[in-house]
């Protein structure tokens, strides 16, 4: 009888099998085979995935963001995603989950200028001048490019209704530069 058994920290699948010694004896051994292609894989990259965390209030935004980025690797390295649907929640977020090293930031959110307000509230108070922000937005008349480059410690600006997978995918790994560390953005 085989199964699968989901490791809750490393997310790795392991397929169980259910032996009999003998055809005679009643006890039932479950020996746990490794499924080493899929099990290294996934143990090998866990703690080098690049963890970005999606901040917007469309649910719609976040499934496709991650239907967008399924399977994709960033310099070499899988991603990871958290999800924030309020500035307040991303600042939360960012204090109490592991380090993030990169935020797709949407701006208007609570208010007009949330996402901004946001920006400065990690730069200031949490001090993560390191982490990367892309700003991402879907009314660009709020939220102007040159203004918001020019105002704000951003690493990137996307207009929503102009993003494409292949331009999100560059926008990003343009922000994770290969030579930053997985392990970088917020300390605890």
């Amino acid at each position: 009888m085989a199964g699968l058994i989901h490791h809750p920290r490393h997310g790795a699948r392991q397929q169980a099998t259910n032996r009999r010694l003998s055809e005679a004896d009643e006890d039932v051994i479950v020996v746990i085979e490794d499924d080493t292609t899929e099990t290294e894989g996934v143990e090998t990259h866990a703690h080098s995935a690049w963890q970005i965390l999606i901040a917007d209030d469309d649910h719609s935004v976040h499934e496709a963001t991650v239907a967008a980025l399924a399977g994709q690797k960033i310099h070499g390295r899988p991603l990871r995603f958290l999800h924030a649907y309020s500035a307040a929640e991303t600042i939360e977020l960012l204090t109490t989950s592991d380090p993030v090293q990169l935020v797709l930031l949407d701006v208007v959110m609570e208010t007009p200028d949330a996402g901004l307000r946001a920006v400065t509230e990690i730069r200031e108070r949490l001090g993560c001048r390191d982490l990367k922000i892309i700003i991402r937005t879907g009314q660009p008349g709020h939220a102007p490019e040159q203004e918001i480059r020019r105002e704000y410690a951003i690493d990137g600006y996307a207009k929503k209704a102009e993003l494409t997978r292949s331009l999100l995918r560059d926008v990003i790994a343009s922000a994770l530069q290969s030579g930053d560390s997985p392990s970088g953005g917020i300390a605890h």
